[in-house]
């Protein structure tokens, strides 16, 4: 058998993988997300305490959901848009057209060259900062580090300005793009995290074994959904690959 031949079926089978592994991925974050046990800010800073009183400071840590308001003393502002906030990224991206040249030989000897223009983008410039916010309930809160978590940003700005380099024989300037995203400093957000006093004092942070980080708008019951729904998606993917995989297979040995 050609080897050629086999490009389709491992082709289709890496993608069979590739989707398996995105539903496994979406399976863990949702036993993650039932695994943690929803409480209040009240309660963890008197069940910390009771901890520390009975084996000293340092001791607790537990895997936790909570939803609140974030205050921030010191928020962010956005460099683009001038918005307040905990966390933004800046996405500097580069549009233009590449000529390419593909040169073949037919069944005569003669050789012909066919030239053609490739769409590509190149990013310049990728920035992203984070700052610490507290998680409030009434008039009782928890520090949040946002290092490492996974954050619901929001697009406020994403536009393609004119090209200010002059176009060259290999390549034309279609543009720059720029696209910012943020966490505004305020509203109410759900956070899943490890709750820790391992720092010296009681946060919100990156958990230091398997669990969730997550910071988003909506609570729990839409988190919950958004995942079910990726995980449905991803199954469906995989079966349906895994099928043409083993058709094509089928097909390419017959």
């Amino acid at each position: 058998m050609d080897a050629s031949a086999l490009l389709i079926p491992a082709l289709l089978g890496a993608g069979a993988i590739g989707t398996g592994l995105a539903r496994r991925h979406q399976a863990n974050k949702l036993a993650h997300l039932l695994d943690a046990r929803s409480t209040s800010v009240a309660e963890l800073l008197d069940l910390q305490a009771t901890v520390a009183a009975q084996m000293g400071a340092g001791s607790f840590r537990e895997q936790v959901k909570l939803a609140g308001e974030i205050v921030c003393d010191e928020p962010l502002t956005a460099p683009w848009s001038g918005e307040l906030c905990v966390a933004f990224t800046n996405t500097t991206t580069e549009l233009l057209e590449v000529r390419e040249e593909r040169t073949s030989t037919d069944s005569a000897g003669n050789r012909s060259t066919e030239v053609s223009w490739e769409r590509r983008e190149e990013t310049l410039q990728d920035l992203e900062r984070r700052c610490r916010f507290e998680l409030q309930q009434g008039c009782q809160g928890l520090p949040v580090d946002p290092e490492g978590a996974d954050l619901e940003l929001e697009t406020v700005l994403n536009q393609v300005d004119p090209p200010t380099a002059a176009n060259t024989g290999g390549n034309r300037q279609l543009g720059t793009r720029r696209v910012e995203t943020l966490l505004r400093a305020g509203g109410s957000v759900l956070v899943v995290a490890e709750c820790s006093d391992v720092s010296g004092s009681l946060q919100l942070q990156a958990p230091q074994g398997a669990g969730l980080f997550v910071v988003r708008r909506g609570n729990e019951d839409d988190f919950s959904r958004s995942i079910r729904r990726w995980r449905r998606i991803w199954t469906v993917s995989t079966w349906i690959l895994a099928l043409a995989t083993a058709l094509s297979v089928l097909l390419f040995v017959v």
